[in-house]
């Protein structure tokens, strides 16, 4: 007798598709008055996320600044006049909220989760750090340090190496080809 557990039917979920498609807010655009694209979504979650994606990675490098984006993604959360690195480390923590970035090849985004009755406070943060940061000379020696170790613990990532080495191979000679750290030399 076959047990139970080979029985079961493999790969199928107990919600469909299209059960799962249609639990998903509507997204809505809008453009403010100043071009700033907006898209927004409604939920009954008491929880929010607001972000802000800019249209800057490697694809819109070239040799020379290979990995800027990457790098002032870096820099940019160490903080403003406003909220310096401390006292905006401890406004997220009181708020209970995570503030992350990344970048990618295409684009590099900043976002903050938090409660949904603190999205103004979210939205002020994140507006300032995004406009206001103050990429002192410190903030810019440890975020180039910081990226120097990050590189190096990449390159014991098989997935990351093969990942970059697909791109190289497959947009030989054009800005999607560039990694999204950049050379070590221009980190430097």
């Amino acid at each position: 007798m076959e047990p139970n557990l080979l029985r079961a039917k493999r790969f199928q979920s107990a919600v469909s598709y299209a059960q799962t498609v249609s639990n998903i807010p509507e997204t809505k655009l809008s453009t403010l008055d100043n071009g700033l694209r907006v898209a927004t979504e409604e939920s009954d979650q008491p929880t929010c996320t607001v972000g802000v994606w800019i249209d800057v990675g490697s694809r819109y490098e070239n040799e020379k600044n290979n990995g800027v984006s990457n790098f002032l993604e870096h820099v940019v959360l160490k903080g403003t006049k406003k909220h310096p690195q401390h006292v905006l480390e401890n406004e997220v923590e009181s708020l209970g909220a995570h503030l992350n970035a990344y970048t990618s090849r295409e684009q590099t985004a900043y976002y903050m989760k938090s409660l949904a009755t603190d999205l103004p406070k979210a939205v002020e943060i994140l507006g300032d750090l995004v406009q206001n940061s103050s990429l002192s000379e410190p903030e810019l020696e440890q975020g180039r340090k910081l990226i120097l170790r990050e590189m190096q613990e990449m390159e014991n990532n098989l997935d990351e190496v093969v990942f970059d080495y697909l791109h190289v191979t497959a947009f030989q000679g054009t800005p999607l080809a560039f990694p999204v750290v950049g050379p070590t030399e221009n980190v430097k």
